[in-house]
């Protein structure tokens, strides 16, 4: 939440008119101007906006409590297994509308720090931002952002998150660490920008397979503490509690990690004004060139690192027909993503910059590594783009597309359609749109 002190700005005005008219008595400081004269009310103010990687709108942070639940990491509208950081799906039918490549694994999407999430911001002055949520049995979330501009044409910001929650029962503790790097560049004239994300998360969450009888629950005087609840997979006796970090043994374990820098270069009209002796330069682009270069790995796994003849017998013979189990067990799919792309922006009205034309092609290759063998593909598809959000900001027009040529999901594609209105300040924005998706089904696995 974002807050000015505009009290302090008005204490300073005040002041300086108390000043004002005692200075105007005689006495030994009274045709002395107070230092406080001089005083605008922007000394403790701060100017702060941020953009995505795909929109050329700043927007401002919004310091309403109306969507507070925002500030949780699990949305309103959410089912979880009952622990922070632990799986969680929409119970909004929300289907996965992108074409192309997925690697299928989705339970812990919105812990993830995404490319698409990222924040570039422009501020007049430092900004930090810190959040720490404290819950029953040492469950903690500790949030930090800061962000500040190295020059006013230069941008960086750190944002991290920590994750500890070692659940009710046994075997049920998550453990998330999560940072994320962003910074944006504009050349002093304009011509020349650059965007650069750096993206970690490392997401761990035990598996205790559920209780093995469901009769414990109501033996209120045996598991008074729901910690010593017969479960099905994990130690027998986890380790003691740690606030500051959470061993998983049996569970999921993610890393994901991002890379991406985005390089643009415009053509058109360069401007200038003078204020004050200070020459700021203006541009007015009609052609833009831009490169986008993506790394990107995922490493999903699951390991049981405590098996014992119980879990043999009663879970994963069962329930996944094993005929015999290893001392410790683990499966895991891995892939490495390289992305290349080329698009083209052309601007009909140079001093609008969110009316364009886009047009651009992407090369993707992709290597798979999974537990007994690695398989290597590519993909090659073209995407199209027309934006225009009108300067009396009433009409807002979006059209995408994008089609799959060859590669491992040639014949993909994606189409999107949106027309939105502003109607008034107390009914808002009417929108209508439209969106038609064929995609591959995910991959999870190629043995």
């Amino acid at each position: 939440m974002l807050v000015t002190l505009d009290g302090m700005a008005q204490l300073n005005r005040g002041l300086q008119g108390i000043g004002n008219r005692f200075g105007s008595r005689g006495g030994g400081s009274g045709g002395q101007k107070d230092s406080l004269h001089h005083r605008t009310g922007k000394e403790d103010s701060i100017t702060i906006n941020y953009r995505y990687l795909d929109s050329s709108r700043y927007q401002k942070f919004d310091s309403s409590i109306n969507d507070f639940n925002k500030k949780f990491l699990i949305p309103a509208d959410y089912l979880f297994l009952g622990n922070t950081g632990s799986a969680a799906k929409s119970l909004i039918f929300s289907p996965t509308m992108k074409a192309g490549w997925d690697a299928g694994f989705h339970s812990y999407d919105i812990y993830r720090m995404k490319t698409e999430t990222a924040r570039f911001f422009s501020t007049t002055r430092p900004y930090t931002e810190l959040g720490y949520l404290i819950g029953s049995k040492s469950e903690q979330v500790v949030h930090a952002l800061h962000t500040q501009n190295i020059n006013p044409n230069w941008n960086f910001a750190f944002q991290y998150r920590l994750v500890n929650a070692p659940g009710f029962f046994k075997n049920q503790n998550t453990s998330q660490s999560n940072f994320q790097l962003t910074s944006y560049y504009q050349s002093p004239l304009r011509r020349y920008h650059l965007f650069f994300i750096l993206a970690n998360n490392k997401i761990q969450a035990s598996e205790n397979g559920g209780i093995r009888n469901e009769s414990d629950l109501d033996d209120v005087a045996t598991y008074k503490d729901r910690s010593t609840v017969r479960v099905f997979l994990g130690p027998v006796r986890p380790g003691a509690i740690n606030p500051l970090s959470s061993k998983v043994t049996t569970g999921t374990k993610y890393k994901l990690s991002s890379f991406l820098l985005r390089q643009q270069y415009d053509l058109g009209k360069k401007d200038s004004t003078v204020t004050d002796s200070t020459v700021v330069y203006l541009f007015y682009p009609k052609l833009r060139l831009e490169h986008t270069f993506q790394l990107n790995s995922y490493t999903y796994r699951f390991e049981d690192g405590s098996i014992d003849p119980y879990n043999d017998t009663n879970f994963y013979r069962p329930f996944y027909n094993f005929l015999a189990m290893p001392a410790t067990y683990s499966v895991q799919d891995k892939w490495n993503e390289i992305v290349n792309d080329f698009s083209v922006y052309q601007f009909p009205d140079a001093k609008n910059p969110q009316q364009f034309f886009k047009v651009g092609a992407s090369l993707q290759n992709l290597k798979g590594t999974f537990d007994a063998s690695v398989a290597n593909y590519f993909n090659t598809w073209a995407h199209a783009e027309y934006r225009n959000k009108t300067r009396n900001q009433k009409w807002d027009v979006e059209a995408n597309g994008e089609l799959y040529f060859t590669g491992l999901n040639a014949g993909d594609y994606n189409a999107y359609g949106s027309l939105k209105r502003y109607v008034s300040k107390q009914v808002g924005y009417l929108q209508v749109g439209v969106q038609n998706i064929n995609r591959t089904p995910y991959l999870f696995s190629i043995q």
